[in-house]
C-alpha cells in the first residue's frame, strides 16, 4: 500500500488524485472565516461546495470523512453554515453517519467572554 503526504491548496491539490482512491479524511476546515490565515484562504460556501466536490470524487466506496466544523455568531445568531454544509454533503451523495460533538476544555477562552465550547463532527 502506497503512501502519500500532500502539501498544498487541497482543491488544487486534490485534483491530483485519482478518483475512488482515498479512505478517510479527516479535517478542520477553515469554517466562517473565524481564522486568519495571513490572507492565504478566503473561505465561503461556492469554496466549500468546489472543496466537497473532489472529496465525493477522490473517496473510495465505503470510506470515511470526518468534517469537523462550527458556526460564526452575526448579530447574536448562529450562522448554520455547518449544517448547510452537512446538507450539501448529503445532496452530493454522502450518508450522514453520525453527528458526534467534540467539547473544548473551556468556554471561557477569550479573557471574560463567553465562547462556544464545542464543535460538530459530521461523518460521512
Amino acid at each position: 500500500m502506497k503512501r502519500k503526504l500532500m502539501f498544498g491548496d487541497c482543491l488544487e491539490r486534490m485534483k491530483e488524485i485519482p478518483d475512488n482512491s482515498i479512505d478517510l479524511i479527516v479535517t478542520s476546515p477553515p469554517y466562517d472565516n473565524l481564522r486568519d490565515y495571513n490572507n492565504t484562504s478566503e473561505w465561503g460556501f461556492e469554496v466549500f461546495k468546489s472543496i466537497a466536490n473532489e472529496i465525493y470524487r477522490v473517496m473510495a466506496q465505503n470510506a470515511c470523512v470526518v468534517w469537523i466544523v462550527n458556526d460564526s455568531t452575526i448579530k447574536g445568531s448562529e450562522s448554520g453554515s455547518s449544517f448547510q454544509q452537512a446538507l450539501y454533503f448529503k445532496e452530493i451523495g454522502f450518508n450522514i453517519h453520525d453527528t458526534m460533538v467534540w467539547q473544548k476544555i473551556s468556554p471561557f477562552q477569550h479573557k471574560n467572554r463567553y465562547i462556544q465550547c464545542f464543535e460538530y463532527m459530521f461523518v460521512f
